[in-house]
């Protein structure tokens, strides 16, 4: 994938849990990836959706920004904030986070994700 590919794929993906459009994910990712965020690896699509799924259980007028992107060969990584509305609280919040993610065949095989959930707590307090 080029460079511009690369861009177009990580707005795809920042479009699709802010708008919580999981379908995406049968395109960004493989049958098998493997998402590294948790304690253990968890392998399929399904941690993606349940993640999105728990986005937009908490927040609505979710938003996704990407602000920056590293490519290094089939890797690559991704910066970005998510703002929303806390569905209880009504307080508007952010959340920034990092994405590393291995490319194979044009879709996610492998993912990590860092986001700063204390940061997101304080806010909520």
């Amino acid at each position: 994938m080029t460079r511009k590919d690369l861009d177009l794929f990580t707005r795809r993906w920042a479009d699709a849990v802010a708008s919580g459009r999981d379908d995406a994910f049968d395109e960004l990712l493989t049958a098998g990836v493997v998402d590294h965020s948790g304690a253990s690896p968890v392998v399929g699509r399904g941690g993606f959706r349940a993640r999105t799924a728990a986005v937009h259980a908490a927040f609505t007028d979710v938003e996704v920004a990407v602000d920056g992107l590293l490519v290094d060969g089939d890797q690559l990584a991704c910066r970005w904030t998510m703002r929303a509305t806390h569905r209880k609280s009504g307080r508007r919040v952010q959340m920034a986070g990092i994405n590393v993610q291995r490319i194979e065949g044009g879709r996610v095989a492998e993912h990590w994700t860092q986001a700063d959930q204390l940061g997101l707590a304080k806010q909520l307090e």
